[in-house]
Formats: structure tokens, C-alpha cells, sequence
């Protein structure tokens, strides 16, 4: 259906909205109990009527009265170079990626993660699965999987368990699932379409759009934790090109960044087994110097 501004619709799961704005092949919607959200065109959405004939939303606190109280935002952190983040990390793991402390903390659990996902969800056991229509036994597995890592925090692991309740999105992702892993195209593509299910199930954030490739490559495909990798790439003077919504730009510079500390690393002779331990090092090094490192989520 073509929406247009102003038009009420009704989304299963966000419920009551308006269209604030049509852009192409998304739709920016002001939602009555979700707040503001971008969702495909493609979505399935009803038509529907507001809430009441004067129904107005919530006037934006921040925006409104003449009188606003200024907050003065926090001193910007200054940006320290590469060398500093590897001296934290060596000030904690001495013997580096060698030692059984870097093992123990930051490897052991993830390649066992992706042991677990390579075997349950390899090309052929996959394949097997949807030839099946085990689409469920697929969502299990991956939230399994998900859970299985302190990689993305409580509450994203809880947003894909609770879209991934609804049955009406087990095939689907299923799907995504598998033509990110294991597709024809070019990865590119793949992210795309698997960030575009992400969004219109509403769970469409970084450290979900990258964490399954990140395993089943053994980090070939990096993990984004936004934070840390924007600090990692202020050190090495390297633009991300970052955005809040994943999107394909900023990965494929997150690539790059990935590269980069890993020759630095290699530079320094400090040899990662894999690009699972330059991830490690990335969030090890920057935990370090914040004096939080170790500590729960």
C-alpha cells in the first residue's frame, strides 16, 4: 500500500503509529506505546484510525518552553594512540595472546561458541534443517548460540528472544540466517537483506546484525561493539564512517580497521590466533585502561 505522511496504520507487534515521513523503501513511524521507529515499506501494516478525532502525541520535553535548563555535556575524552592501548593490554596479559589468561578470558568461550554454531548450523546440517522446516530447532540454536557469549549485552539477547517468540518470524530468519552464512552472493548483499529482517523484527542494532558471521569465520567478519571500535579507530586515525543503524558502509570500514590492528599487533610481535583474539584485544585493551575491565555487563 502506498503510506503516505499523516496515514494511521496498525504494526503487529509495535501496534498504533502514524507516518511521520515516507523515504524510499522505509517508513518513519511515530508509534502511540513504542516511540519512534524506521521499518520497511514492505512490512505488513493495517490501516487504522487514531486513538481519538484531536488524538495529539507527546510534545518533545526537550524541545518545548522557553526556558530550557542548558546541561553541560561531559568533557570529551581525548584519544590516545595504538601503542598506549597495547601497553594496557600487555600491562594485563603479560605473556599477550600466548598466555593462558588471554585464553581463558577472552578466546575459550568464543571459539567454543563457534565450535557450536559450525556444527549445528554448518552449511550441510543447516541445509539439512530447512529441507526439514525446522525452522524453530534454527532459532533455538541461535539463541543458544547467542547467549552462549558475553558479546552482546542482556538486553540485545533479550529483544531476539522476544521477537523470535513469534512464529511468524522462525522461517523467516531461518532464511536470513542461512543466506548470511552460507549464500551464493556477495556479502554485501547478504548483510543487507539480514539487517533488513533485524529491522522490521525491531532488533536491528549492531552487535545482532554482526555477531553470527564474526564466529562461524572465526572473526574474519568483525564483530561490531560500537563504542570500543570507534576508540580503537580514533587511535589508528581511521574513519569508520559511523552510523547508529547498521548498514554496509561502516562495516566494510570496520573490515579495514580489523586488518589494520591486526598488522599493528603483528608489527609489535604480538600474533593473534585468529581475528577472534583481535577482537579480544580491541575490547580487552580499551576495558583496561577504563579501569572496567573484567567487570560484569
Amino acid at each position: 500500500m502506498n503510506w503516505k505522511p499523516q496515514d494511521w496504520i496498525e504494526h503487529a507487534s509495535f501496534g498504533l503509529g502514524r507516518v511521520n515521513e515516507s523515504r524510499g523503501d522505509r517508513l518513519d513511524i511515530e508509534f502511540i506505546n513504542s516511540g519512534a521507529k524506521t521499518i520497511l515499506r514492505t512490512t505488513d501494516l493495517k490501516p487504522a484510525v487514531p486513538p481519538s478525532p484531536n488524538f495529539k502525541f507527546p510534545r518533545n520535553k526537550g524541545k518545548s518552553g522557553s526556558s530550557q535548563i542548558k546541561v553541560e555535556r561531559a568533557a570529551r575524552r581525548p584519544s590516545v594512540d595504538f601503542d598506549y592501548h597495547v601497553s594496557c593490554f600487555l600491562n594485563h596479559f603479560a605473556e599477550g595472546f600466548e598466555g593462558q589468561g588471554f585464553h581463558i578470558a577472552e578466546r575459550e568461550n568464543k571459539e567454543k561458541a563457534a565450535g557450536v554454531l559450525k556444527d549445528k548450523l554448518g552449511k550441510d546440517a543447516f541445509e539439512g534443517l530447512l529441507r526439514n522446516g525446522q525452522y524453530a530447532e534454527v532459532c533455538d540454536i541461535a539463541k543458544h548460540v547467542l547467549q552462549s557469549t558475553s558479546l552482546v549485552f542482556q538486553i540485545g539477547k533479550a529483544k531476539l528472544a522476544d521477537a523470535l517468540q513469534n512464529s511468524a518470524n522462525h522461517e523467516r530468519f531461518a532464511k536470513a540466517l542461512y543466506d548470511l552464512l552460507h549464500g551464493p552472493g556477495d556479502m554485501e548483499q547478504r548483510f543487507t537483506n539480514f539487517c533488513d529482517l533485524l529491522l522490521e523484527m525491531g532488533t536491528n542494532q549492531w552487535t545482532l546484525a554482526t555477531y553470527f558471521q564474526f564466529l562461524a569465520t572465526d572473526g574474519k567478519w568483525m564483530f561490531m561493539k560500537p563504542t570500543i571500535m570507534r576508540r580503537m579507530a580514533e587511535s589508528l586515525q581511521i574513519s569508520l564512517n559511523y552510523k547508529a543503524e547498521p548498514n554496509w558502509l561502516t562495516y566494510s570500514k570496520l573490515q579495514e580497521l580489523a586488518d589494520r590492528v591486526e598488522v599493528e599487533l603483528q608489527n609489535r610481535g604480538l600474533k593473534p590466533h585468529s581475528r577472534i583474539d583481535v577482537q579480544g584485544f580491541i575490547w580487552a585493551s580499551i576495558g583496561i585502561e577504563d579501569g572496567k575491565y573484567g567487570k560484569s555487563e
